[in-house]
């Protein structure tokens, strides 16, 4: 059977995200969610999984450009001067390799960050993060072993294809490819511990830009097994931008993911949407 969890990322991390994502929930193809505990619209997101619990939520671990969870005098470097962690994936990794912080810190704030999700009623179903930060060496293994300490089966791994491609022959695709080679020694890792990946993963080339033809064009050739499609709707506003400046078309993969043609296309090819507590069910 074809399986697909298609995964929105960034929920919580604003109202208006939050509520492109339930769109695409209610009138789309997404199934599963991930939480940023430390996003300002996380209060509104857990409202809206209580409310429906129908969603698959897993955990966003966010260690960039949020304020953390853990109190900030015990994360030494991992908090700049005004309180917040660092500002991109570029700065967390040139921190972390200097030893301005170290795996300790960002144990606490990982464990922090899961135990908030908890503590709102929410039962992970996954763990992946914002910028996949998780995937760096050392946070790996911390992460696997945080997955196994609070019985979270699902560990994002974004081995994407799609990347190994011309696109290699860019900056940021070889920053990717750099992604896919980290990816591909972390899934068998994944598979020691007794924990779970999707089999493929689909939208990292095109993160952020999903629109209706790249959507189709990724679940025409999904074959049998669990794959999981990454994608980040929202509704885009200008606070939203001003702040976010990562050029994602929010509302064009919002409109792609509740499109007609999408739906018809997971109907035709008998492609089983499912959340990651479902996903290996028979």
């Amino acid at each position: 059977m074809i399986v697909a969890v298609v995964n929105a990322d960034d929920f919580g991390l604003s109202v208006s995200i939050n509520e492109g994502i339930w769109d695409a929930y209610e009138h789309g193809i997404v199934r599963s969610a991930s939480l940023m505990a430390n996003g300002e619209g996380f209060d509104d997101a857990v409202a809206r999984v209580k409310e429906f619990p129908g969603l698959g939520v897993g955990v966003h671990l966010s260690l960039v450009g949020e304020r953390p969870i853990a109190p900030a005098h015990e994360l030494r470097g991992l908090v700049t001067s005004d309180g917040r962690l660092p500002t991109s994936y570029s700065k967390f990794a040139r921190g972390y390799l200097l030893g301005k912080f170290t795996l300790r810190e960002v144990r606490r704030e990982i464990e922090a960050q899961i135990v908030r999700v908890l503590k709102a009623g929410v039962r992970p179903t996954h763990l992946d993060s914002h910028q996949h930060i998780h995937l760096l060496p050392g946070v790996f293994d911390l992460t696997l072993g945080l997955a196994k300490a609070f019985r979270i089966d699902v560990v994002r791994v974004p081995f994407d294809r799609a990347v190994l491609s011309p696109v290699l022959a860019s900056a940021r695709g070889v920053k990717l490819g750099a992604l896919v080679f980290l990816s591909a020694l972390a899934r068998n890792k994944v598979r020691r511990l007794g924990l779970k990946s999707a089999g493929f993963f689909h939208g990292l080339a095109g993160s952020g830009h999903l629109d209706t033809r790249s959507l189709c064009a990724i679940l025409s050739q999904l074959g049998h097994s669990v794959h999981e499609i990454m994608c980040h709707p929202g509704l885009e506003t200008p606070a939203l931008r001003h702040r976010y400046a990562w050029g994602y078309a929010w509302e064009t993969e919002a409109c792609a993911l509740r499109s007609a043609a999408v739906k018809e296309l997971v109907e035709r090819r008998r492609i089983g949407l499912r959340s990651f507590a479902e996903a290996w069910r028979e």
